[in-house]
């Protein structure tokens, strides 16, 4: 299926329209989510202590590379607005300036990722087995960027066929080397365990970059969009990476937040090691929901701005929000109603009591439920391009976020089944203070730009 948002129909923020950017990319999202709950169980039928070094490998990983997607996501509120206003040939050049940043970010990324590594995994129980893994992560981290500035050349036109099958591809091949590599294959390949995690995502993230980069070349899409033109250019550079810098900051310093607070409890060791590692693995899957309501939400409300037609708005919110609470009820299938299967069918080999399982899962889904719901705003502010709140954020969750769980874990000594619950708060606050901002921008556009009678 292929979905255009045309230049005849101009985005109009009803739900229909975001359902159908919403399941292709639900789709892309969730096989990206799947690979990780996928390579984490691999990994955990392996050994415990390879399940725990990969998870938090990964929260240590998100520091830079979520980092590194927030700056190349704006690459999509870009091609929204040169979408709408009719602009075609700004897209290219324009998407040129993303991937040169994407190949950038290695002169940053690796060797800050590589002390901050060292220093964060020094002294706990996976020091030994982690740090391989997660220094191959770093040297292949520019391949995720530089896919997702390419996949919003296509997202931010509202068309997603291209993007939803090469995705669904490299994720079948992910999983597939996975197995193999990860597991071995009789006596022929020998089990690489958590370092064969690492090259089936480098084979398949490398296959899913080629295939974009070479559709986003060909001859149409030059002639329309101006693609070859790849020039680096400072000024046009600087104009798409500087809205995107504070976004990227912020994502910084919340992943630095909760790579602490995920310190915290690698500190512990025991119950609180384990706790944070199967709840972080399920956190970590279920958030593809989230992932493709900010994309689809801002690929709306950017084409809604770059349209000029802001009273629109609010109409795109309230169809996100219905989004929102069928994603979280859904979720709330597997978490709440049957969370001993869901532990079981998952996390074979590994054992815990009901009530405690009960509560761990009710823990994590209420984290998600304010997670998925601060995504609707956040989408909005994304399309304002509101540099400076972002970055706002990013110092914020370091009072509401670990702040707030040091005086959890270490003053008042919380259980560990009891984190995920008293994580909650955090995005809980976060929530409330991006729909604050929300209305905020909203407010100033509608009350500075009123609707036409005739509109």
């Amino acid at each position: 299926m292929s979905v255009a948002l045309c230049k005849t129909k101009q985005a109009t923020g009803g739900f229909k329209e975001l359902l159908l950017l919403f399941f292709p990319l639900v789709a892309v999202s969730f096989s990206n989510c799947l690979f990780l709950l996928v390579e984490k169980l691999f990994l955990a039928h392996l050994s415990k202590i390879d399940f725990e070094a990969a998870v938090n490998a990964v929260y240590a990983w998100q520091i830079f590379q979520g980092s590194c997607l927030a700056l190349a996501m704006t690459a999509q509120v870009y091609v929204g607005r040169w979408w709408g206003a009719n602009d075609e040939k700004s897209i290219g050049p324009g998407i040129w300036q993303f991937i040169w940043f994407s190949f950038f970010s290695i002169l940053i990324t690796v060797p800050m990722g590589c002390l901050f590594g060292y220093f964060y995994f020094k002294g706990t129980e996976i020091e030994g087995v982690v740090l391989p893994y997660y220094y191959f992560l770093l040297v292949i981290n520019f391949l995720f960027p530089l896919a997702v500035c390419l996949a919003s050349f296509y997202i931010g036109q509202g068309k997603t066929r291209l993007v939803l099958w090469s995705t669904l591809a490299a994720q079948v091949t992910k999983i597939g080397l996975a197995y193999i590599l990860i597991l071995g294959w009789s006596s022929w390949i020998p089990s690489m365990g958590l370092m064969g995690g690492a090259i089936s995502t480098l084979i398949a993230q490398g296959g899913l970059c080629v295939v974009l980069f070479a559709v986003f070349l060909n001859s149409k899409h030059a002639l329309v969009y101006d693609t070859r033109n790849w020039h680096f250019k400072p000024r046009l550079f600087w104009n798409c990476i500087y809205p995107g810098l504070s976004r990227a900051s912020c994502r910084m310093l919340t992943f630095l937040s909760w790579a602490a607070i995920a310190h915290l409890m690698s500190v512990k060791g025991g119950d609180y090691l384990l706790f944070v590692s199967i709840g972080g693995s399920l956190f970590l899957f279920v958030s593809f929901l989230s992932d493709a309501l900010c994309q689809a939400q801002t690929t709306i409300a950017s084409q809604i701005l770059g349209a000029g037609q802001y009273d629109l708005l609010r109409r795109a919110f309230r169809s996100g929000l219905i989004l929102v609470l069928i994603t979280t009820g859904i979720t709330a299938i597997p978490f709440l109603v049957f969370p001993t299967v869901t532990f079981s069918y998952l996390f074979t080999g590994m054992h815990l009591d009901e009530a405690t399982i009960r509560k761990v899962f009710f823990g994590v889904w209420l984290s998600f439920a304010f997670f998925n719901y601060v995504f609707l705003p956040i989408s909005h502010v994304l399309a304002f391009k509101d540099a400076k709140f972002f970055f706002f954020m990013g110092v914020m969750n370091w009072f509401n976020g670990f702040l707030l769980m040091y005086v959890a874990i270490v003053k008042f000594n919380i259980a560990a089944d009891q984190f995920w619950l008293v994580l909650s708060l955090m995005h809980a606050t976060t929530a409330l203070l991006y729909y604050c901002r929300m209305r905020w921008l909203e407010s100033r556009v509608v009350f500075a730009y009123p609707p036409c009678c005739d509109s």
